[in-house]
């Protein structure tokens, strides 16, 4: 059974997708379907530590109702820590005091020798100053596909931001992720840059 989006959007979870993005993150390309209604908000690259974020047309950082991130992080894939561990440390919502969601799916081996974990998070409520440009009191769901290899740290995000959910967390699936971000985002690949 696929979760449902706990968030109440007047508009659809996601867009059609557009022609594949192609996304140079160091030594390596993402490539992944980018939602037709989606443009670059955030591009920030200081050598170690890539940020790139889109919301829909018409949105900002703080007003997103839906967001796609890409980070990467140079040297942490020769990291002593398993990714479990990585993981937790990025995406539990430690500020989050009503409602916290977090769902490790484990990590799975690829044909290409990459490591893939799919992760999904979320708060009920946010509280002010849960992170920058955090939407105080809105519910926040992410789905996140995190890479690793040898050296470095990929992930791809998709979050969906609202109004906040009454009573307790809704039931969340990292297999319902899974399926969430291949609906929105199709095959996603991280090759090696030509």
């Amino acid at each position: 059974m696929r979760p449902f989006l706990f968030l109440a959007l007047a508009a659809p979870a996601f867009a059609a997708p557009a022609a594949p993005a192609r996304v140079p993150v160091f030594e390596r390309t993402l490539v992944f379907n980018l939602p037709a209604d989606m443009i670059r908000a955030n591009d920030r690259n200081n050598g170690t530590n890539i940020l790139i974020e889109y919301v829909p047309k018409g949105q900002t950082l703080a007003n997103w109702t839906r967001l796609v991130t890409i980070q990467a992080y140079r040297g942490l894939g020769r990291s002593p820590m398993k990714s479990s561990e990585i993981a937790r440390q990025a995406f539990y919502p430690a500020s989050c005091t009503t409602g916290p969601i977090y769902r490790d799916g484990g990590e799975r081996i690829l044909a290409s020798g990459l490591k893939r974990s799919i992760i999904a998070n979320g708060c009920a409520s946010l509280p002010e100053g849960a992170y920058p440009k955090a939407l105080r009191g809105a519910g926040e769901q992410n789905y996140i596909m995190m890479f690793r290899d040898a050296d470095s740290i990929y992930t791809l995000n998709y979050a969906v931001r609202g109004a906040t959910f009454a009573g307790k967390a809704p039931p969340l699936s990292v297999e319902g992720g899974e399926a969430i971000l291949r609906d929105v985002f199709g095959e996603v690949t991280l090759n090696p840059s030509p």
